[in-house]
């Protein structure tokens, strides 16, 4: 939304009933009845509110709306408080709008970068995966012992011993000394 367009907006909140009839709900805008920005297919309510709008009377052209900044200023300084309301609203919700178009636009630009680098690195993986040779398989050192020996013969001996996996090198070497 442009800064003209939120200012149009605003214009007709006002010609609708102010603020108070926009927190009620009470709002029948013209943008809503015959909006040219709209590219959806018009329902049958739009299209049947767009044929009751009374056109506005031609007349001689309207003078340019004054800047964003010209009519703050002139809301700032105004004798109904309302108006002044209406001017701090304005500003907290440009300055909502500057904070967000920023932060999407980082956001953009870090998820392209984030995507472009995911893609080189992906890159760089590949050529190093046809460039390293081949890992060897790690190959496991022959048990030179009975290990289902070993074991009962742990606990006959009162040694500790796991009942899976690798025998203790204590316990081989105890086992291998009670043989000699």
């Amino acid at each position: 939304m442009t800064v003209r367009a939120l200012l149009s907006l605003l214009d007709e909140i006002d010609r609708e009933g102010g603020p108070d009839a926009a927190r009620n709900n009470r709002l029948h805008l013209l943008s809503e009845r015959t909006s040219p920005m709209t590219t959806a297919p018009a329902t049958q309510h739009q299209t049947a509110a767009a044929l009751t709008a009374v056109p506005r009377a031609a007349g001689p052209a309207q003078p340019q709306p004054p800047s964003v900044g010209q009519l703050l200023a002139w809301a700032d300084n105004h004798t109904d408080e309302e108006i002044r309301d209406q001017s701090s609203r304005a500003r907290l919700a440009l300055a909502g709008l500057r904070r967000r178009y920023d932060t999407d636009k980082e956001l953009t630009e870090i998820g392209t970068e984030a995507e472009r680098l995911e893609q080189r690195l992906a890159e760089i993986r590949a050529r190093e995966a046809e460039l390293a040779p081949a890992k060897q398989k790690k190959a496991r050192t022959p048990v030179d012992y009975p290990a289902a020996e070993v074991r009962a013969w742990a606990a006959e001996a009162g040694m500790p011993c796991s009942p899976t996996g690798r025998v203790p090198k204590a316990v081989v070497d105890a086992w291998r000394a009670r043989e000699q």
